[in-house]
């Protein structure tokens, strides 16, 4: 059973490394069905099957059963009975004390001053009907825990980048640890939920991923003649995964892990723009898109601040949860604010776009796209040279395992003195 053993040679050894896939050249794929990982991270992209879980129980109106998931977790397991849960995420000090870089989370922390004043607070209050959401509308509670969870995961994936730079800085670039890291990263991001339309890259976003990725698509959908973030995601991690692995070049990964941060701050100015529309609502006040908005923006204003405090709080301002009605000219004024930050922010008026439902109405200020004059900047290098690590496991192997009795959980169990008695 020549192929029996090259699946047990596999398996013995792809156990021994933590992430390792088994076999080792078969690792699964993401939502996109495109970046290829040197690691299974399958646990890891899970985490967005808690998030769609959420939803579903508060669309059932089961906020009992929604908390628990938030703080029990469901799908995502770390291993050894352990859930990796969406709480554990949201009050992760994603510095480890200062140990990791990571601008766009310590921008957040100094924006909101304490670790749950960024997203667990606020989730945990519309999940128990506490605090600011004490007797607020079904819909106001749900779109705040469901966005928010979107900007938890986006967090944690930039949490991974940096724990990635920072062991590829320490030498640690072997597939099982810089390499690792950057793959959680983008397991995060992208998830694995295949998508119900589509082929999880191309054409509309597919509305069934539940994560930044797709956050992302949508809002690319939306400014349909701007950068299409989500498209530029896949080879950006790969040309970041390429470069970290074995010989490491930190300039091209810093620039990797910089186009990611400027993907996210268009995707959050977008839901800015788009949203202070709708909650106006052409005068009827629609509370539930000024929590949208709210949430949304809050998913990269922190690393925005980090170029301007002071707009970004003149932003978050505008977006009150607290208010009431939402004033006519509000996109208008987060425009006029934000577009004068776009070239430190290394983006442009061109990769942000135009919101196509307002693009035909004359003389609407979303309607066309402030003036690049100036100002060059680009997202940064991208590869889809993919690894070819993902290729499909022979169906003889797993057929000779199963008629065999082996499977590769009894093989990974089993000792090296064991194995070799089939060898």
């Amino acid at each position: 059973m020549p192929s029996l053993r090259i699946v047990l040679v596999a398996t013995c050894f792809a156990s021994a490394s933590a992430g390792a896939c088994t076999p080792v050249d078969s690792c699964p794929k993401l939502s996109d069905g495109l970046y290829c990982p040197v690691n299974d991270v399958t646990e890891h992209a899970d985490i967005n099957r808690d998030v769609k879980l959420i939803k579903d129980h508060l669309k059932a109106n089961d906020y009992t059963s929604a908390k628990a998931v938030y703080t029990g977790g469901s799908f995502s397991s770390k291993g050894g009975g352990i859930m990796r849960t969406l709480q554990a995420l949201a009050q992760k000090d994603m510095t480890v004390n200062g140990k990791y870089t990571n601008v766009f989370f310590s921008g957040a922390l100094d924006l909101y001053g304490s670790i749950d004043g960024i997203w667990h607070n606020y989730i945990i209050a519309c999940l128990d009907d506490t605090g600011f959401c004490a007797g607020k509308s079904h819909d106001f509670k749900s779109y705040i825990i469901n966005k928010c969870l979107i900007g938890v995961v986006t967090a944690y994936a930039t949490y991974e980048l940096g724990a990635a730079v920072w062991k590829a800085g320490e030498n640690m670039t072997a597939d099982d640890e810089a390499a690792y890291a950057w793959d959680e990263g983008a397991a995060f991001h992208i998830g694995n939920i295949e998508p119900v339309i589509g082929d999880g890259y191309t054409g509309k976003a597919p509305g069934n991923l539940y994560s930044p990725y797709e956050f992302n698509w949508k809002r690319d959908d939306d400014f349909d003649d701007g950068l299409s973030t989500h498209a530029a995601a896949p080879p950006t991690l790969n040309f970041g995964l390429l470069n970290v692995r074995g010989t490491y070049n930190a300039a091209n990964v810093a620039s990797a892990q910089l186009a990611m941060y400027k993907i996210y701050s268009i995707a959050a100015i977008r839901s800015a723009l788009k949203y202070a529309n709708k909650a106006y609502n052409n005068g009827t006040f629609q509370e539930k898109y000024l929590a949208e908005g709210w949430a949304y923006w809050r998913s990269a204003s922190g690393y925005i601040s980090t170029v301007n405090k002071t707009i970004v709080q003149q932003v978050d301002a505008l977006f009150d949860l607290s208010l009431t009605d939402m004033p006519a000219d509000t996109d208008c004024t987060i425009k006029s604010l934000l577009e004068p930050m776009y070239p430190d922010l290394g983006i442009t008026c061109a990769m942000v776009g135009t919101w196509k439902d307002v693009r035909e109405i004359s003389g609407h200020c979303l309607a066309t796209a402030c003036d690049d004059t100036g100002n060059s900047a680009t997202l940064g290098d991208s590869s889809t040279a993919w690894v070819d690590m993902c290729k499909a496991i022979p169906s003889t192997s797993e057929s000779e395992m199963e008629n065999s009795g082996f499977t590769a959980s009894v093989a990974a169990a089993m000792p090296l003195s064991i194995l070799a008695i089939f060898f």
